[in-house]
């Protein structure tokens, strides 16, 4: 049985189906080196199957099912989490010296969702309006990202039975635009990616979503997820191992991650968190309060074609139950995206009085992991509106109900478009002028008035000290 399928010896099958597989020839070459009898070089060749999926088209659902049997996830959730992963401490590489190098396509792969067939599926991505929920992509994206990020990793300590020992989370996620196409929730899509650029213990991934249309794949848009390796408990950082571009094409995708890189750098440095505003953005700020001063008692007024940002929320409190877990019993990253989209997108209809259209996700950051149980309080702020577009902040803050405090744990980025123009968006405090300034800076960004966050409006700002 082990020997034979269908008359074809094991070995020729097994090779076979892994000869475009260079880093699984190696592992299984590793093992045979070992003395590994037939039926364990069997369990090695099942093993690395997992990797690669079945031939024909995998699924999400398989891509998660797959990374569960990787990652030796538990398929039941308890309180208290097995330490089983601890073990895997003694494999985990030290040094990028201890990897081989490895190539872009050694990540590449593709995955599924397929709409137009399978409809009890498609109830759970259609909105009420007939489209497709943007926050459900966005978690698909995600443990895709993370996928991609596994099929890279090679640590030829690791034997093809045993769990792999990095916990690959994300980090941040770059901007998304979702502004060229409407996506139909009757037609198949196809997420399809690499590692494009890696650091130490980091790893950007290129995401490109399609959408079947007229029997052509459409391309949608594409997303750009920085993901890091950490190790078996999830405490510190683990290496990984280094990237080996070929092609000119690569060279410049390897380019283009640094340029994003120092382009993340200079957008931290320049944060009004850590710098006052420029000239021009103070300017600004006293032209707003002219605009919402009564000149006769100087008391604070509202214009009537204005909101106050304060007027243009919308909170949340979410208890992070069990089912929401990834692989190593924190809670989900995409989970928390779609909840932070779906909270926005409510924010923005209410405050446009319109139904709006996500058009950009920008600059998500994760901070810090939240756990299985937490009390999670998301705020949304519409910080910035100009024309019909609507420029979002979500916080996400963990609740300790006992200390009577809150730990920031992500902030999210989103872009709207309403059907008429929407009305002006006016700070009131120096807290909310600081958010207001900061959501102008992101808008201007993305539709490209400006090349990057923080860009001088002036001679005069660029020589203010920023």
């Amino acid at each position: 049985m082990l020997e034979n399928i269908y008359g074809v010896p094991m070995c020729i099958l097994a090779f076979s189906i892994l000869s475009r597989y260079s880093g699984c020839i190696r592992m299984l070459s590793s093992c045979l080196t070992r003395g590994l009898t037939l039926a364990k070089s069997v369990a090695a060749i099942r093993h690395i199957s997992i990797f690669h999926g079945r031939l024909g088209r995998q699924t999400v659902q398989d891509v998660i099912a797959r990374l569960e049997s990787l990652t030796g996830a538990q398929t039941s959730f308890a309180p208290q989490q097995s330490s089983d992963r601890a073990a895997l401490e003694r494999i985990l590489p030290r040094s990028q010296d201890e990897l081989p190098a490895r190539r872009m396509s050694d990540s590449y792969d593709e995955a599924f969702i397929p709409l137009g067939s399978d409809l009890k599926l498609r109830d759970k991505y259609i909105n009420y309006m007939g489209g497709v929920r943007s926050g459900r992509l966005m978690e698909d994206i995600d443990v895709f990202a993370v996928w991609l990020c596994y099929r890279y990793v090679l640590n030829p300590k690791q034997l093809p039975n045993m769990p792999s020992p990095f916990c690959i989370v994300t980090a941040l996620v770059d901007r998304i635009d979702f502004s060229a196409h409407n996506l139909k929730p009757d037609a198949d899509i196809r997420l399809s990616g690499k590692v494009t650029y890696v650091g130490t213990s980091s790893m950007e991934t290129t995401v490109v979503l399609e959408q079947l249309s007229a029997g052509q794949w459409q391309q949608v848009t594409k997303a750009e997820m920085v993901m890091v390796a950490r190790d078996p408990l999830n405490k510190g950082s683990a290496v990984v191992n280094p990237l080996l571009a070929e092609t000119p094409e690569e060279v410049e995708m390897v380019k283009q991650g640094n340029v994003n890189k120092l382009r993340r750098k200079q957008m931290s440095e320049q944060s009004l968190f850590k710098l006052p505003p420029t000239p021009s953005e103070v300017a600004l700020i006293h032209q707003v309060f002219i605009d919402t001063v009564d000149h006769g008692t100087f008391r604070q007024r509202r214009p009537d074609d204005a909101l106050f940002m304060s007027e243009a929320k919308l909170k949340n409190l979410i208890i992070c139950h069990p089912e929401h877990r990834n692989r190593f019993g924190r809670i989900f990253g995409g989970f928390l995206m779609r909840q932070a989209i779906e909270l926005a997108w409510a924010n923005a209809m209410v405050t446009s009085g319109s139904r709006p259209r996500l058009t950009h996700v920008d600059d998500i950051l994760f901070r810090k992991p939240v756990d299985v149980g937490s009390l999670l309080y998301l705020l949304s702020r519409v910080v910035y509106t100009e024309h019909n577009n609507l420029q979002l902040c979500v916080s996400a803050e963990v609740v300790h109900p006992r200390l009577g405090t809150r730990d920031l744990t992500n902030v999210f980025y989103f872009t709207f478009s309403a059907k008429e123009p929407v009305k002006v968006i006016l700070p009131q405090t120096y807290h909310e002028m600081m958010m207001f300034l900061d959501g102008r800076r992101h808008y201007q960004a993305l539709i490209g008035e400006k090349k990057f966050y923080g860009q001088a409006d002036t001679v005069e700002d660029a020589h203010s000290g920023m």
